[in-house]
């Protein structure tokens, strides 16, 4: 995401981010479970207000704290955890439905190819809900990382 500045443009972007992010997550999604309409706008709007809420949250601590120089370099960072928080609420309320139901069953016997008929594990939708919104959070560790630190180090000409 661009490093911000400023808090409007900080929130600006955060809105972006996780536009984008609730485009990746409906298309993501389970396919064999249904998605309403209510749950779509419900994990947009929790989304994105979450995000925009740990932005301005965080940029206005940090702003208020410390110094303009050291707030600077922290506000780069300001972006991680309101995007992993957003993105994890958002893949949560996305895939909740699938917690309530149960996912579908493949049996074993015969590769995995066969589901086997009304039969679902709600057991089975919680390991899969929970284990996907905490790779989806460690995923963007790197990309919120990497280029500040990287950037850091560059001559400025």
């Amino acid at each position: 995401m661009v490093v911000s500045s400023s808090t409007p443009a900080l929130l600006f972007w955060n809105w972006v981010n996780q536009s984008q992010n609730a485009l990746v997550n409906y298309f993501n999604r389970n396919a064999s479970s249904t998605l309403s309409n209510e749950t779509l706008a419900k994990s947009y709007a929790a989304a994105v207000g979450s995000s925009l809420a740990v932005a301005f949250g965080l940029a206005t601590f940090i702003k208020k704290r410390y110094d303009p120089a050291t707030a600077a370099r922290l506000l780069r960072f300001v972006a991680f955890p309101s995007s992993v928080m957003a993105s994890s609420l958002n893949c949560y309320i996305v895939r909740s439905p699938e917690i309530d139901n149960g996912v579908p069953l493949l049996d074993k016997e015969k590769g995995g190819k066969f589901l086997l008929e009304g039969e679902t594990s709600v057991v089975a939708a919680k390991k899969g809900v929970y284990s996907t919104v905490a790779t989806r959070a460690m995923l963007q560790a790197p990309v919120y990382f990497l280029p500040p630190a990287l950037m850091a180090g560059l001559p400025v000409f």
